[in-house]
């Protein structure tokens, strides 16, 4: 099983990477939050319930590694039992910024359906202090379900995605002068219309010209990281969801905030 990206290619583990693995290189800083691939392979291997995973480029260098646990019970959460959760997740240190660890984390989904089609929920945990990592968890999507002030190293964060869904990983969001471009795999397929007032930016329309509702559920995947970076004093999204099915805001974290106006709907950015 695998799955290739536009810089990536994502496969189960097989013997001919042990080597590049053994060589994978973190910082002592990285190795606070995650594992290095030799330390976790063979436990891996040895429990038909995980599967080591491993992430090329396309000059088929080992530039990621990563552990799908199905029916993994994260220690202080309660979970569902048919989950699969992302674990030991790492980009060599030798192939930094390369943008390796947006391409996995915008395909990921897409992958996880390919080797487990019949599970529907993934998680994973972050230390709540690696807010670079966090941040490119929700950018794909993942949900900050809940917070653990006491975990195995500190205060941590669990995420969730719904893989009882559809996905476009190559669609971007990208900033005009005044509105928010879309495209996807290059080419355009609609804008966002928006206002910013304060600390507020509403969306006052979405223009989609192809795949309209799969298009707008992977723009709310992505909106609040894509605010964070490009708005430094937003720390809210508002949008007019009369017109919308609003159980697709719900599951991105829209919120009503005035029990009198449902239909407007609020996602706090910045916590």
């Amino acid at each position: 099983m695998e799955f290739i990206g536009s810089k990536i290619k994502i496969v189960q583990y097989k013997a001919d990477y042990r080597e590049a693995l053994e060589q994978f290189e973190l910082t002592e800083r990285q190795m606070i939050y995650s594992s290095l691939p030799k330390e976790v392979l063979d436990e891996g291997l040895m429990d038909p319930n995980r599967r080591p995973c491993v992430v090329l480029n396309h000059d088929d260098e080992v530039v990621g590694f990563f552990v799908l646990h199905q029916h993994y019970q994260h220690e202080g959460y309660d979970t569902p039992i048919n989950a699969v959760y992302v674990r030991s997740l790492s980009i060599n240190n030798k192939l930094q910024g390369h943008g390796y660890g947006t391409e996995i984390m915008m395909n990921i989904p897409e992958f996880v359906q390919s080797v487990f089609p019949d599970f529907d929920h993934l998680f994973l945990v972050v230390d709540a202090e690696n807010q670079a990592a966090w941040n490119l968890y929700e950018r794909a999507g993942f949900l900050h379900l809940a917070t653990n002030p006491e975990g195995p190293i500190g205060k941590e964060r669990l995420y969730y995605l719904d893989l009882d869904a559809d996905y476009v990983s190559k669609l971007r969001l990208i900033k005009d002068e005044d509105n928010i471009r879309l495209e996807k795999d290059g080419k355009y397929v609609g804008v966002i219309e928006h206002e910013i007032k304060d600390n507020t930016a509403n969306i006052t329309a979405f223009k989609i010209e192809e795949d309209k509702e799969i298009i707008k559920q992977n723009v709310l995947r992505q909106i609040a990281t894509f605010m964070r970076r490009n708005f430094e004093d937003v720390e809210q999204i508002v949008v007019d969801a009369s017109n919308d099915d609003i159980s697709l805001y719900l599951n991105n974290n829209f919120v009503a905030m005035d029990t009198e106006k449902e239909h407007i709907l609020t996602k706090l950015i910045k916590y």
